[in-house]
């Protein structure tokens, strides 16, 4: 049945809602239609394509076929890189596709061929409401990559929660700016930037809620959804050029910051999920 949501409200992180709920369908924890439920967020349609066995043609079985690819899955682990910030993948076709998506979800099976890549990219039709396509490519790594040291990389989640809350402020401080635009329609503002905090939350398994993990989420949802707003809207953050250069430095750390934190929410709950 199509989704009533429009592009506003539709959900980002795909690889997220994938990872998680995937890791709960493993384990048991939750049903098939669950991980569907989930991943109807994202998307109206999920389709497959398995570009490891050099076959790009759709199978149709989306969802479905994504469950049966996690189903011999031993580890999981999510990677949101950017431009500089690869989080640890090495140098591979499957790496260079991660970081184009900005996401990526890594599937150790557990045996001695290289781990699988599922890096998806999302497609918006014009309709009323939009329709959304998530196409998912299926890569192979030529070896196999440690996730359990990818699942802890990186700065500890006390760490990235006091970065973050230290981000609020600057992100305050951008979104004030936007504010005082004379041009600016405020009622219209704060609806923007509730659509867009709303795409960036990433809803985790019931059952595997850690207080933490989703206060990182919810706080970087926060954060990503006012450094997105400014970007759409062309703020320059400072009054010279030295400054826009630097504002546009702190916009891209902040970015970076927020991924981070996704991803190691998302991972500890997958971690959480697979030890149990």
């Amino acid at each position: 049945m199509r989704s009533s949501r429009t592009l506003t409200h539709t959900a980002a992180w795909p690889t997220c809602a994938l990872g998680a709920w995937g890791a709960a369908r493993l384990t048991g924890r939750c049903s098939p239609d669950d991980v569907i439920a989930a991943l109807a967020e994202s998307a109206d349609r999920h389709t497959v394509l398995h570009e490891e066995a050099g076959d790009t043609t759709d199978s149709g079985n989306g969802v479905l076929e994504l469950l049966s690819i996690l189903r011999p899955a031993r580890g999981l682990a999510v990677r949101l890189p950017s431009t500089g910030d690869p989080q640890g993948l090495p140098p591979h076709p499957a790496t260079s596709k991660a970081l184009l998506a900005g996401e990526v979800l890594l599937v150790d099976e557990g045996d001695t061929a290289g781990t699988l890549a599922l890096v998806p990219e999302l497609d918006t039709f014009d309709t009323d409401p939009p329709y959304v396509l998530c196409r998912w490519s299926v890569l192979r790594y030529d070896t196999r990559l440690d996730l359990g040291h990818l699942l802890t990389a990186g700065p500890s989640a006390g760490d990235l929660e006091y970065e973050l809350r230290q981000a609020v402020a600057e992100a305050t401080t951008i979104i004030g700016g936007l504010g005082n635009r004379r041009s600016v329609d405020l009622a219209d503002l704060r609806k923007d930037l509730a659509a867009r905090t709303a795409r960036h939350r990433v809803d985790l398994p019931p059952h595997s809620l850690d207080a933490r993990s989703t206060r990182l989420i919810d706080t970087a949802a926060q954060v990503e959804a006012i450094v997105d707003l400014a970007v759409a809207r062309g703020v320059e953050v400072g009054d010279t050029a030295g400054q826009w250069d630097s504002g546009d430095s702190a916009l891209r750390r902040l970015q970076s910051l927020t991924r981070a934190a996704r991803a190691a929410a998302v991972n500890h709950t997958i971690g959480e999920l697979l030890r149990d």
